[in-house]
C-alpha cells in the first residue's frame, strides 16, 4: 500500500463547497467509476493512466461532486494519503 484516498476508505468524508451556490457537494463516487459498465472493476492504476489527469503522478483519487441544491457536478481532487500521513490520523484519535 503505497497510497490510498481517504474517502474511498471511508476515513474521511467529501469536503468541498458548490462552485455554482457554495452548499456542500455529495460524494458521487470516483471518477474512474463512470468510464464505462466495467470501469468500476478497473484497477485505479490503470484508469489513471489514460484519463488525461496528472491524478496518478501526484496521487490524487478524482471524485464527482453534486449539489443537491443546484444540481451542479463537478470533478473534486482528493490527495490520497500515505501510510505515514494513515499513522499519524491514528494517533490523533487515541
Amino acid at each position: 500500500m503505497d497510497h490510498l484516498c481517504p474517502v474511498c476508505n471511508g476515513l474521511t468524508s467529501l469536503e468541498q463547497a458548490c462552485a455554482h451556490c457554495k452548499n456542500r457537494l455529495e460524494d458521487a463516487g470516483r471518477l474512474y467509476d463512470r468510464y464505462g459498465s466495467y470501469s468500476p472493476y478497473r484497477e485505479i492504476d490503470d484508469a489513471k493512466m489514460d484519463n488525461g489527469y496528472p491524478d496518478r503522478q501526484q496521487h490524487q483519487c478524482l471524485h464527482t461532486g453534486w449539489c443537491a441544491q443546484c444540481g451542479l457536478e463537478q470533478t473534486v481532487i482528493v490527495q490520497e494519503w500515505t501510510p505515514d500521513m494513515l499513522d499519524a490520523q491514528k494517533d490523533a484519535f487515541r
